[in-house]
């Protein structure tokens, strides 16, 4: 994820400003946020489009996440760290809905295993794992949400730790604490077949 540098603090201080003018109503602002993040979201959409070997383009991916942020005009958007953690449960919702989808449409002999990522290797994201996932996410949410926006950061969004930790303003040892927790309660979860 590629973070504000500092000759681009102005702008970095101007995104909640631009949320909070979206929010009110300017379409001007919601253009400049989208601006600000597009680059981002399709690279982070491009990843996944070649690991699933998607048939769908990244830019559709992302156009997606950006109609439906595009309806949550009314959220009462706090900073950057608040449009990214939305951003990522949008992003996780599509691939959600397209795993729906895939398990719906699925064929003998044509299945082949994708893995989320190397820390979540378990988790295929082609099928009836990212539903499990997605279950189990929504439990987690309702124990712990900060574990569940730390996952979507990380696994959905991309996000380094270190990015996490400036996000999140929380140390590298503790988000990877938290990180750890959330994978081990996940593994656990989708592994004692109650998910």
């Amino acid at each position: 994820m590629v973070l504000l540098s500092e000759s681009e603090g102005t702008q970095q201080a101007d995104i909640t400003s631009l949320l909070r003018r979206w929010q009110a109503g300017d379409s001007n602002a919601y253009d400049q946020v989208i601006s600000w993040a597009y680059q981002r979201m399709l690279a982070i959409a491009a990843g996944f489009v070649a690991q699933e070997k998607m048939a769908t383009e990244p830019a559709a991916l992302v156009n997606e996440a950006y109609l439906r942020l595009r309806k949550l005009r009314s959220t009462n958007w706090q900073d950057r760290n608040h449009f990214f953690s939305v951003a990522a449960t949008e992003l996780r919702r599509i691939l959600i809905d397209q795993a729906r989808m895939r398990v719906a449409q699925k064929r003998e002999g044509s299945y082949r295993r994708v893995p989320m990522s190397d820390d979540l290797s378990w988790i295929d994201v082609r099928g009836q794992d990212m539903l499990d996932l997605d279950r189990a996410l929504e439990e987690l949410e309702r124990l712990d949400s900060d574990k569940v926006r730390l996952i979507e950061l990380r696994y959905l969004m991309g996000c380094t730790v270190p990015e996490i930790c400036e996000l999140r303003g929380a140390s590298d040892a503790t988000i990877e604490r938290h990180l750890r927790f959330a994978r081990t309660w996940l593994y656990d979860r989708l592994h004692s077949g109650a998910a």
